[in-house]
């Protein structure tokens, strides 16, 4: 009985949770913009997904000190000629990062 309640709890739980899928875009730093710091970092990527093409001006909007970190994160890329992937909501128009990877390759 205690088995049944357990799994009914836990699949009532999972059907709680929204899921929202990603759209990555792995490439390299092409230009970075730091005007606007440190409310918003604005910087464009040699790759693009369809709703944000490659060339054109991406975001990324956080905390302060998150902007702070993902600003050096980015510069690193650039001046190291390193990829990075880069990661959206699906069918993001507004070009705003989630997520930063620096690739080693």
């Amino acid at each position: 009985m205690n088995r049944i309640i357990y799994t009914s709890f836990f699949n009532l739980l999972l059907l709680s949770f929204s899921v929202e899928s990603l759209e990555r875009i792995t490439g390299y730093v092409k230009v970075l913009e730091p005007t606007y710091m440190p409310n918003t970092i604005s910087f464009s990527m040699s790759a693009g997904t369809a709703s944000c093409p490659a060339g054109s001006w991406l975001k990324w909007s956080k905390t302060e000190d998150n902007n702070k970190v993902a600003f050096s994160t980015l510069m690193a890329a650039l001046m190291s000629g390193k990829k990075i992937n880069l990661y959206f909501l699906d069918n993001d128009t507004t070009c705003t990062a989630q997520f930063l990877h620096l690739l080693s390759e």
